[in-house]
């Protein structure tokens, strides 16, 4: 059965600070299945790990994940021992989605190289995997070095899932080869099913069975009965966020009435998808409540 998921995209300016834990806590009443945060560095969204810690406190089943983090910010051994302790607190709750970033702004404030961000990644995920389940680690490599390093706590889940996102070949082919779920980006939704047959094609290739790795896609909603206006709220948002709007939004994202919306959900899980995860793009509390009570019913 798909499964949906709500993620927080607002920046920090149009929310207040009860706002992420009361999130939190509408996603697990109203019965989704996960929640997600997404992460920049030169930008005013809140931390995602430290909005995921708020959330594994307020809330015992919903999973918890970020669509996606830009694990080459932070050290192998640090985002390691993070993770870990979110798995931890949370009770096996947690999913690590990675991504890579196309913002070199974001290298340069924690003053990481841009260049050979792919390859670093690579390395970051097999040491991390090593720290999550090894004792007295020790690792050579291009771009990081560690002697004999035990870390703790140890996660809950055996493994912590690693989905990875991206639309460039060199990214379907990481997520084919070593990840156990692929995030496709809204503007690909609709030719989800081409996509995945490229990821499926690597996955064989490396001798994995693609039925193993979770499809999942991002998407942004905006619920009001003016079409127009709605849309216009995924516009503004795109623009704040990614500098332009990428691709038609009347296309690729959920705007309108609930009707509209819940249709075009039902759309989209029938690409394929295993997860839908949904980006509340309004700010506005009551999204959220015309969501749980308008929506999602008519989706079960």
């Amino acid at each position: 059965m798909s499964k949906i998921g709500l993620a927080v995209v607002s920046p920090a300016p149009l929310i207040r600070p009860n706002y992420v834990v009361n999130f939190a806590k509408n996603c697990e009443a109203m019965g989704v299945d996960s929640m997600w945060t997404i992460d920049r560095v030169a930008y005013d969204n809140l931390e995602p790990l430290t909005m995921l810690a708020a959330a594994a406190g307020a809330t015992q089943r919903i999973r918890l994940g970020t669509s996606v983090l830009l694990g080459n910010l932070r050290h192998p051994s640090h985002l390691a021992k993070i993770v870990a302790t979110l798995d931890f607190i949370s009770n096996g709750r947690m999913i690590l989605g990675l991504g890579f970033g196309s913002r070199e702004s974001d290298y340069k404030a924690v003053e990481v190289p841009f260049d050979k961000r792919g390859s670093r990644a690579v390395e970051q995920v097999n040491l991390i995997k090593r720290l999550w389940t090894e004792e007295n680690v020790t690792h050579t490599g291009k771009f990081f070095n560690v002697e004999n390093l035990t870390i703790g706590p140890r996660p809950i889940q055996k493994p912590i899932p690693i989905w990875t996102g991206g639309s460039a070949e060199v990214a379907l082919k990481r997520a084919g080869t070593w990840a156990d779920g692929y995030i496709c980006g809204s503007s690909a939704i609709p030719e989800f099913p081409q996509t995945w047959e490229k990821v499926a094609g690597y996955a064989r290739a490396a001798g994995r069975n693609p039925d193993d790795i979770e499809k999942a896609g991002l998407t942004f909603m905006a619920v009001d009965e003016d079409h127009g206006r709605a849309a216009k709220t995924i516009e503004n948002y795109m623009t704040r966020y990614y500098g332009k709007v990428r691709g038609e939004v009347a296309s690729t994202s959920l705007v309108g009435s609930p009707g509209a919306i819940a249709d075009r959900i039902g759309s989209f899980l029938s690409r394929g998808l295993d997860t839908l995860i949904i980006g509340v793009a309004d700010p506005d509390p009551r999204q959220l409540d015309l969501f749980g009570n308008t929506i999602l019913p008519r989706l079960q």
